[in-house]
């Protein structure tokens, strides 16, 4: 998932303004020059009920799956719980999260720290096979603000893991297989 182009649009609500975000390069904003507080909490106070959609996911290992001191990972990684207040949707929009002390939204995310770099461990495992590390993406039904200001739930793009892909180059493997006929 490439990140979208970035502008300053106004929604039909003259009250709701969507900035040009700030965190380039991602696909949510856990910060925001123009967070609508007031219009989460008045929507808050007209729908209590949505206070049971709060969610804050678990960062703990499966029990059986840490990490053992043999183990090396492909693709570094880390992981962090992020309180975004701003994303971008299945259709590439921008748009508020509900993040509000009345009402939480965390997201375990998790991220390359070396993405595009070949993976650790097994690149060059094979003649002509070469290795990355890719950033991999899920998303997260989430509670956000219509462009009328009213609460509703959508679907937004975070990062959830950096897997190692394998891929045969056929020239790179000839140009490689012709140079080893040509030293014999």
């Amino acid at each position: 998932m490439t990140s979208p182009t970035y502008e300053t649009t106004q929604s039909d609500n003259p009250q709701l303004y969507k900035p040009a975000p700030i965190c380039k390069d991602k696909t949510y904003c856990e910060n925001t020059l123009y967070y609508p507080t007031d219009i989460v909490s008045r929507e808050l106070r007209k729908n209590p009920h949505l206070r049971d959609y709060a969610t804050v996911d678990d960062v703990d290992s499966l029990p059986g799956y840490e990490n053992e001191l043999e183990d090396k990972p492909l693709c570094l990684s880390t992981e962090q719980l992020v309180f975004p207040k701003l994303g971008i949707t299945k259709n590439l929009e921008w748009k508020y999260i509900v993040n509000h002390e009345d009402l939480v939204q965390a997201v375990r995310i998790e991220t390359c720290l070396e993405e595009s770099q070949p993976c650790k461990v097994i690149d060059g495992f094979a003649e002509g096979y070469y290795t990355k590390c890719k950033q991999k993406f899920i998303y997260r039904q989430l509670l956000s603000l219509t462009d009328n200001s009213t609460i509703t739930n959508d679907y937004f793009a975070f990062p959830v893991n950096c897997c190692c892909h394998v891929e045969f180059k056929v020239d790179k493997f000839l140009h490689s297989f012709n140079s080893h006929k040509r030293l014999k």
